[in-house]
């Protein structure tokens, strides 16, 4: 009897054991996918990691000592080593922009618009033709410790600039000045931003005229914290026109900008007449600007060719040439309906998740100034 009792408990406990392991078998088979699926997802994980790391490497980081240089009758530049950045355009825009990067650093600075026969735009909301909101007061209102890059629209066709010369719009440019005033911060105003453009069609002289006559009210009206931005198209110019033609003269010049759209695209030389600017910038030992940027072609949500073919090259341009402030337009160019311009695609960041990644990972680095208490100071910037 023991021994069919203990026969019988040998079979039970081998029966328990094959069980146990059939299970566990079991159960090991039923994760695996799970456990295969983790260890892709970990892997594609790393080798996106890997992939921005390896998009930003492409980005050559030396700068060309013949653009280290020191600066003359200017203002709110920033340290040695350092760059301010700056996004924008329109109302509608940033709030996208702040919607799809809700924790990502905010930029040093905004940009805005307006036109100087009306004061729109400046103290409350104002939407244009294409659809588009400006606001400069809201982004004060909003984003404390930050910079408001304002364009000021002057152009030759309609008379515009001559009207200005003339004095026609010095109540706007009053209204103006007092606002400008009353913020507090530094602005960087961009007074017939894209002067040479042929799309603007500013004769030299009505350009200077009205640009001096601007200046002189508004310091005569005690403004000092803007800094004068002389921006040009940097293509070839209206009328064939030397550049110097439309130089106002370094009392009126704080800052010399230039616009890169499709001059990114071939290379990190960006043509002779980008070349000028930056020549003649440094002659009058003024800091470079990037006013207005944007890869027109298109940012792709499928593709990430973007990168390589403009944002490298913009990106290595500004390192090269010791670029002191850089503005980057987040535009859905097809929904702007701007006139001259019908070829230009949606060129937003958030279309596709890398190239936003890898240009967070550049612009996060401290070289970028974004919103900080210290921006300021780190301007020359002393609050009254």
């Amino acid at each position: 009897m023991k021994k069919e009792i203990a026969l019988h408990m040998i079979i039970c406990k081998t029966t328990i054991r094959y069980r146990v392991i059939f299970l566990t078998a079991l159960l090991i088979l039923s994760l695996s996918p799970f456990v295969r699926s983790q260890e892709k997802t970990s892997k594609n994980s790393g080798s996106t990691e890997l992939s921005i790391e390896k998009m930003v490497s492409q980005i050559n980081a030396e700068v060309d000592p013949e653009f280290v240089y020191d600066y003359e009758q200017t203002k709110f530049v920033p340290p040695h080593g350092k760059t301010l950045l700056i996004m924008g355009q329109t109302g509608e825009r940033i709030s996208e922009y702040l919607d799809n990067f809700p924790d990502q650093k905010i930029p040093g600075g905004w940009s805005a618009y307006w036109g100087v026969p009306e004061f729109k735009g400046i103290t409350e909301s104002h939407k244009n033709d294409t659809g588009s909101t400006q606001n400069h007061q809201m982004l004060i209102d909003k984003f404390p410790n930050t910079v408001v890059q304002s364009g000021m629209w002057m152009v030759g066709k309609w008379n515009i600039a001559k009207f200005a010369g003339n004095g026609e719009y010095d109540r706007v440019i009053k209204k103006y000045s007092a606002w400008a005033k009353s913020v507090n911060r530094p602005i960087y105003l961009r007074i017939g931003y894209e002067f040479d453009g042929p799309h603007n069609e500013l004769e030299p002289e009505e350009f200077v005229k009205a640009y001096r006559h601007i200046v002189d009210l508004m310091r005569k009206k005690g403004v000092d914290n803007i800094a004068f931005v002389w921006h040009s198209y940097a293509s070839k110019p209206f009328n064939d026109y030397p550049l110097s033609s439309w130089y106002p003269g370094d009392d009126y010049v704080d800052w010399a900008a230039i616009s890169v759209f499709g001059h990114a695209y071939n290379g990190t030389d960006f043509g002779p007449y980008c070349d000028a600017v930056l020549k003649f910038a440094k002659q009058h030992k003024k800091p470079v600007m990037i006013a207005e940027s944007n890869p027109i072609n298109g940012i792709d949500s499928k593709s990430v060719e973007v990168w390589d073919q403009w944002f490298v090259n913009f990106f290595t341009f500004i390192y090269r040439n010791n670029i002191k402030a850089v503005s980057f337009i987040n535009e859905d160019w097809p929904r702007t309906k701007i006139p001259g311009i019908s070829e230009w695609k949606d060129s937003r960041l958030y279309n596709n998740e890398q190239v936003s990644r890898a240009w967070f990972e550049e612009t996060n680095k401290d070289r970028y100034l974004k919103q900080s208490p210290e921006l300021f100071v780190q301007l020359g910037y002393s609050k009254h």
